[in-house]
């Protein structure tokens, strides 16, 4: 749908073409674009003195009357000979006194035009806010009116009465410029957050305009000039943001909002990922650093607390030994000596994760053994990596080239796979394809993202 830049950049080439031009005869061949038909006739005539825009609307001026047009979804204006040939999509023809028309094409047919005699009268129908790009806007009475609205940001935005101008395409850029997040609920926001959003609409939709707007899917222009901005574009339809963070969506109000989880994001969320062992947790937390997310391994964390010299005394007074194959073949079969190593290595592992958790941004706490730890409490959402148990024993033995009863042992130590994934908030299927298992990580952080504001 054509946004504020695109109707702008219509607006002023046919300004150049159509001031002072006399429109001699009209044909309207689908009456419902034209919403008061009887006053078509009144055009005929008259003069085009000036081509106003508010919002997303054209404002045709006449020596007398105003012509109001919304191209909507897929309306274009094209300014031709009286001899070009006219198709089926051509709705309304325009005769001028030049032996040229103009013609308004819509293949969806959801353009409208309406005919008025006073410039109020338009104004007093339209109820549009300001235009995104003002130079001045009156930042207490639009803070008042977002403070009222439990709607996403995104949706707010959308809403031309609250302000003018800006689509799918832009809110989504808007957004990303004042670093939040499309489905924050406009009554959290900060008068600040308003003046952000301000600031990054007036920069982006000026830079739009002296680009000729944005090319995307059918829109042009008219007389054929096709917009640059998509080259432009930081989010919206893109896989990356400029800081090579991946770009994720989630559904606003039925249109598809692209995002950034890292930059937009303002609120702190502890995630713990868990799973049982050799279910593939290594690998979804590679690809949640190459996300951008920030991370922290309590595997490396035990393995720092290794080369601790207090905790390694303890460790060899405990199982006369520091290697840690030995110890590990010792615990699986004696749980008392497991609890004991715990006791040892735990509190240095706890008090690492507790500083990670010092942060306002999203963090992913790695902890295999969470549920057999009891440590939830440091977590808001928790993730499993699941694997079915029969899988998960394939994968062990493959990975670490042991007997199928070694595996089962090892696994035993651990608190069963589908209890975990009941316990757990979100769940990642790593039994498919690596593509698969990037498709359900995906999955999971827009549900994570939608949930922050649900």
């Amino acid at each position: 749908m054509p946004e504020l830049p695109e109707v702008e950049t219509v607006r002023q080439v046919l300004k150049k073409e159509l001031i002072g031009k006399t429109i001699t005869k009209i044909d309207l061949n689908y009456k419902p674009i034209f919403e008061n038909e009887e006053k078509i006739n009144e055009l005929i005539g008259k003069k085009y003195i000036d081509i106003l825009r508010k919002g997303k609307y054209l404002i045709f001026c006449f020596n007398s009357g105003y012509l109001l047009s919304h191209l909507r979804m897929e309306g274009k204006y094209f300014y031709v000979p009286c001899e070009y040939e006219i198709n089926k999509h051509m709705h309304v023809v325009i005769y001028l006194d030049n032996d040229y028309k103009l013609i308004y094409q819509d293949v969806r047919k959801f353009g409208r035009m309406h005919y008025y005699d006073e410039l109020s009268d338009l104004e007093k129908d339209l109820k549009l806010g300001p235009d995104a790009n003002e130079d001045i806007i009156d930042i207490d009475e639009l803070y008042n009116k977002m403070v009222k609205s439990k709607l996403p940001l995104k949706a707010l935005l959308l809403d031309q009465n609250f302000i003018a101008g800006l689509g799918n395409i832009y809110v989504d850029e808007v957004l990303y410029s004042a670093k939040l997040m499309p489905n924050m609920p406009a009554n959290l926001a900060t008068k600040e957050d308003l003046i952000k959003i301000l600031k990054s609409a007036k920069q982006i939709l000026n830079k739009a305009i002296i680009n000729k707007g944005t090319t995307i899917r059918s829109y042009t222009s008219s007389l054929g000039v096709e917009g640059n901005y998509q080259n432009y574009l930081q989010v919206h339809t893109r896989e990356k943001c400029p800081l090579n963070h991946h770009i994720t969506t989630m559904k606003i109000g039925g249109r598809t909002t692209y995002f950034c989880p890292i930059c937009q994001n303002k609120k702190k969320l502890v995630l713990g990922l868990t799973g049982s062992i050799a279910t593939g947790k290594s690998n979804v937390l590679n690809t949640l650093k190459n996300y951008g997310f920030k991370t922290c391994d309590s595997d490396k964390l035990v393995k720092e607390a290794y080369s601790d010299p207090k905790i390694k005394e303890l460790i060899y007074f405990e199982f006369k030994t520091l290697d840690k194959k030995e110890i590990a073949n010792v615990i699986y079969h004696d749980k008392l000596k497991k609890a004991k190593l715990e006791s040892i290595i735990h509190p240095y592992v706890i008090n690492k994760l507790k500083e990670a958790c010092n942060t306002n941004e999203i963090i992913i706490l790695d902890i295999p053994l969470l549920f057999e730890a009891n440590l939830e409490y440091l977590v808001d959402k928790i993730i499993c990596c699941y694997l079915p148990y029969e899988e998960e024993i394939k994968r062990l033995m493959n990975r670490d080239k042991i007997s199928e009863e070694a595996a089962k042992i090892i696994i035993a130590n651990q608190i069963d796979i589908e209890q975990k994934k009941i316990r757990s908030d979100y769940v990642i299927d790593t039994s498919s394809t690596f593509a698969k298992t990037n498709e359900n990580i995906n999955k999971v952080i827009k549900e994570i993202m939608y949930g922050i504001y649900a």
